[in-house]
C-alpha cells in the first residue's frame, strides 16, 4: 500500500446530514443534554479530506468556529483554496495527526469513517481525544463497521486481499479486485464491484477495516470515560437494547454519539416531541418541506400528535431538529444563488444546500443556477425549487 494511500487514491468528502451539528444537538436534547447552540459552537472533524462535509457548515454557520485535521496533504490544500475562494474566516483545515492535537475543547466532534480503519492503539487514541477535547455538554460522533451484519462483505474482503495480495499499484489493485468480485457473483459481490474506486479501496481494500459489536464498541468509549448518548442514524432501538437491535436488524453500520459519562440522561418519551422540528422524505406533509424541517406546531393542523410523531422516530421515518435551516422563501425575480452553490457548481454538479443535503443539478438547472447571481431577471418554475433547497441567499 502507498505510504499516503488518500494521495495516491483521492477520497472526496461530501456533506452528511447526521454529522451536522443539529443532529448532534437534537439526539442530545431527547436525552436531557443542553449541547452547545448550533449557530454558536467549536466543531471538530477528525479526518475531514478536503472538507466537503465540513466547508458548508462554516458557509452557513458564520458565528460559528470549524477545525478540521487530515493526514492528506493533497487533500487539505484542495480544501483551503476553496475555503480562500469562500472568504471564509471561522474555519482551518490543517494537515495533521490528530494524536499530535495538543489544544483545545469542542462542542462537537466528527469522527466518521476512521474507527473501524485504525490500527488498535490508535483507535484507542481516537476515543481518549474525544475524552479530552470534548465540551461538557459536548458530543463526539463516531462511525464504524459492525457485527453481525458485516459478515458477508468481510468474508469478500478476506477473499481480495489474500488474492492480491503481491499485487502493489492501487489501479492494478483496484482492477484485479474488481475482476475476482465479477468471478463471484454474488449479489454483495456484485454491489461492491459497483462502488466507486474510493470506496472500494479506502475500504474494503484498507489494511485495517475491523467490524466491532455494539457492546465492545459502548465499553471501549466507557473506559475512557464516555457514555452512549444515542445514535445519529434511526432512532433509538425499539426493545431498548442497543446490542439486541443489531442482531434484529443485522446492522452493518453504526454512526453513535458520545457524551461524557457522567451526565445523567433521560429516556426518549413521545411528551418531549413538541420542543422539536421534523422532516421526512416520505412522510406527508413533511415530504413537501424536505428537506428542510417543520415545526411541531405547525404539524398539528394536519393531526400529529405527540405520540405519533415519536413512533415515526422510532422507525426511523423522521429526523429530528432544533435549528430550522432559515432560507429565503421569497426569491423574487432576481434570485442570487448563495456564494457556496455557485462555487459548487461551476466545479461539478453537486452542490449543498442548508439543510446540509447534496442536490444534484441536471445541466439546466446547474446553468440557471450559475446565472442566479441578483443582478438579472431570472423567471422560472425551478427557481422556487432552488430555494426549498436552501440554495439561495436571503434578501434581507
Amino acid at each position: 500500500m502507498p505510504s499516503r494511500p488518500y494521495d495516491a487514491v483521492p477520497y472526496p468528502t461530501y456533506p452528511r446530514i447526521e454529522t451536522h451539528p443539529d443532529r448532534l444537538a437534537s439526539v442530545a436534547a431527547l436525552a436531557g443534554m443542553r449541547a452547545a447552540a448550533v449557530t454558536r459552537c467549536r466543531v471538530l472533524e477528525i479526518g475531514c479530506g478536503d472538507g466537503g462535509n465540513l466547508i458548508p457548515m462554516a458557509y452557513f454557520l458564520p458565528e460559528s468556529e470549524f477545525l478540521g485535521i487530515d493526514l492528506a496533504g493533497r487533500a487539505i490544500a484542495q480544501g483551503r483554496e476553496f475555503v480562500r475562494e469562500l472568504k471564509l474566516k471561522n474555519i482551518d483545515l490543517r494537515e495533521a495527526d490528530f494524536r499530535t492535537l495538543v489544544a483545545g475543547e469542542f462542542d462537537y466532534i466528527v469522527a466518521h469513517g476512521l474507527y473501524s480503519w485504525l490500527p488498535p492503539d490508535v483507535r484507542d487514541r481516537l476515543i481518549a481525544l474525544g475524552a479530552e477535547r470534548l465540551a461538557p455538554e459536548g458530543v463526539a460522533y463516531i462511525s464504524y463497521n459492525t457485527w453481525p451484519g458485516r459478515h458477508e462483505r468481510h468474508v469478500l474482503r478476506e477473499i481480495l486481499l489474500y488474492q492480491l495480495r503481491d499485487v502493489r499499484a492501487p489501479k492494478q489493485r483496484l482492477r484485479e479486485a474488481r475482476r475476482l468480485l465479477t468471478t463471484i457473483g454474488t449479489p454483495a459481490a456484485r454491489a461492491m464491484a459497483a462502488e466507486p474506486d474510493d470506496l472500494l479501496f479506502h475500504d474494503d481494500l484498507a489494511p485495517v477495516n475491523d467490524s466491532v459489536w455494539f457492546r465492545d464498541f459502548e465499553a471501549h468509549a466507557a473506559r475512557h470515560g464516555l457514555q452512549y448518548l444515542g445514535d445519529a442514524g434511526p432512532g433509538p432501538a425499539i426493545r431498548d437494547d442497543e446490542q439486541y437491535d443489531d442482531f434484529v436488524r443485522m446492522r452493518a453500520f453504526r454512526q453513535s454519539l458520545l457524551c461524557r459519562a457522567g451526565r445523567k440522561l433521560r429516556k426518549p418519551a413521545a411528551a418531549l416531541m413538541p420542543q422539536f422540528l421534523f422532516s421526512s422524505k416520505d412522510v406527508a406533509p413533511l415530504s413537501d418541506a424536505y428537506p428542510l424541517p417543520v415545526p411541531f406546531h405547525e404539524l398539528l393542523d394536519y393531526g400529529a400528535t405527540e405520540n405519533d410523531l415519536f413512533e415515526l422516530y422510532r422507525r426511523g421515518a423522521v429526523q429530528l431538529h432544533v435549528w430550522d435551516f432559515p432560507c429565503e422563501e421569497s426569491p423574487g425575480d432576481r434570485p442570487r444563488a448563495t456564494r457556496l452553490a455557485r462555487a459548487q457548481a461551476k466545479r461539478s454538479k453537486f452542490v449543498t444546500g442548508i439543510a446540509h443535503h447534496l442536490v444534484e443539478l441536471d445541466e439546466s438547472d446547474r446553468e440557471l443556477l450559475l446565472g442566479c447571481d441578483g443582478r438579472r431577471r431570472v423567471i422560472s418554475p425551478r427557481v422556487e425549487w432552488f430555494a426549498r433547497m436552501g440554495l439561495l441567499e436571503s434578501r434581507s
